[in-house]
């Protein structure tokens, strides 16, 4: 009876041991994800910092090249529910790593990369269409202090400026998105490793 009575004390101080060892696993983990996730967070910080700033940038070249006020309130409003979705879809909170179980975490990084994806097939065509739109306004408005007596000319520079500039935010856009996928996926395969360790 005795050698039952000790194996089971080893079992229960084992099991304990087990348990505390998963703990600070589990810890050491968070913080880790925490670290890696800490870019996610500021870039949508900079993002809601700068919207006023590129708000005010758009309506200014609107009013100097005598472009319609519709594209600049066009603007406003995707970059308001673009920065509105990023919120939901970019941001990780940091209580996340601190108090959500492990499944709740994973649970949360697959919807914000399915809703990362939508969110980017959708936004990513529109922001072009509207840069180009935008851009031959430009350069067809009469308006325009830099166009004089070739209106043919000032409309292919138009059309030109904008497919290089949707070009250009294209690649952008599509870096960046791959790069928070990546995290994304980072932090999903360091869920795994723990899941497998337990």
């Amino acid at each position: 009876m005795e050698e039952l009575e000790i194996m089971r004390q080893q079992l229960c101080a084992m099991k304990r041991q087990l348990d505390t060892q998963q703990i600070v696993n589990k810890e050491l983990l968070c913080k880790v994800m925490r670290g890696k996730a800490s870019w996610l967070n500021k870039f949508v910080k900079i993002e809601i910092i700068m919207l006023p700033f590129l708000i005010l940038i758009i309506l200014a070249v609107s009013s100097f090249y005598g472009v319609s006020g519709r594209y600049a309130l066009i603007y406003a409003v995707l970059c308001v529910l673009d920065v509105a979705l990023d919120w939901r879809v970019v941001r990780i909170p940091p209580k996340m790593f601190g108090t959500a179980s492990i499944l709740d975490l994973e649970k949360f990084l697959l919807r914000q990369k399915k809703e990362r994806f939508v969110q980017t097939c959708v936004m990513l065509p529109i922001a072009t269409v509207w840069l180009i739109a935008f851009s031959y306004a430009i350069f067809v408005n009469p308006h325009n202090p830099f166009i004089h007596d070739n209106p043919g000319y000032a409309e292919t520079c138009g059309m030109v400026s904008g497919i290089m500039g949707g070009i250009v935010s294209i690649i952008a856009v599509v870096v960046i998105y791959r790069k928070m996928q990546r995290t994304n996926d980072t932090l999903l395969r360091d869920i795994h490793d723990l899941e497998n360790e337990s």
